[in-house]
């Protein structure tokens, strides 16, 4: 085979191509069938792994909200806490005008007998 030779087939080679009668020189339109089908998996196979990175995506976003929340739920617990105290209550009560105190001495039990 010489190197006009080659040249005249790649040249034809490309020109088939452009044509589109090159699938149909090489037999593939028996095999049509198959090929649409493999065509259907490769776009059904494309689709699952871009819905998979999707839902890979919304779960880190989640995560990421979930440990935010769960700081903010930890801080608003600190808070409760705080508020509670008895210190905190008796400054409230304070503020507020009331009377009201911690008791001087603790508290007696009385038995029903």
């Amino acid at each position: 085979m010489t190197l006009k030779d080659l040249a005249r087939r790649f040249r034809n080679f490309w020109r088939m191509l452009g044509k589109g009668d090159l699938l149909l020189s090489m037999g593939a339109h028996k095999y049509y069938m198959h090929i649409l089908y493999i065509f259907i998996l490769a776009w059904i196979t494309i689709l699952l792994s871009l819905k998979v990175d999707n839902t890979l995506t919304k779960v880190e976003e989640n995560k990421v909200a979930l440990r935010n929340l769960e700081i903010y739920h930890a801080e608003k617990e600190a808070e409760l806490v705080r508020l509670h105290s008895a210190s905190t209550a008796v400054k409230r009560l304070k503020q507020l005008g009331s009377p009201v105190t911690l008791p001087e001495k603790p508290a007696t039990k009385i038995d029903k007998r």
